[in-house]
């Protein structure tokens, strides 16, 4: 079994990511990390092990939650495209930030024009 991401880790993964702010919209235990004001990532802190909550599109999901029994549908999140891993230590830790790039990239994409242009003018 590989070695579990730390809380820490985590979240300085999500903060270091251009124009990333964090905050707790859903109570202390849970952490969200958002970009222009859209969630890509979301870290349940309450016990341990940690587990994230993180977007991809629906074939790489379902490819995932087939995969790695620590990956699961997220609650309260479009199921479809948001899953909710258990840092376990059973899905490998680049591969762990690797989904945080990817749900990253897929909010970025979603976000206007002008937004887009202002995270790669630094804010």
């Amino acid at each position: 079994m590989e070695e579990r991401p730390s809380p820490e880790h985590l979240e300085n993964y999500c903060g270091r990511k251009p124009g990333s702010t964090s905050g707790f919209p859903f109570g202390a235990e849970h952490r969200a990390f958002k970009v222009r004001g859209k969630i890509f990532a979301v870290l349940h802190v309450e016990e341990p092990p940690v587990k994230m909550t993180f977007k991809t599109d629906p074939e790489l999901a379902g490819l995932l939650r087939g995969q790695y029994p620590s990956v699961r549908p997220a609650r309260y999140f479009d199921k479809r495209y948001w899953s909710t891993l258990t840092c376990d230590g059973t899905v490998p830790d680049d591969e762990v930030t690797e989904l945080l790039d990817t749900s990253y990239d897929i909010i970025v994409e979603s976000l206007k024009k002008s937004d887009k242009q202002a995270l790669k003018g630094g804010r």
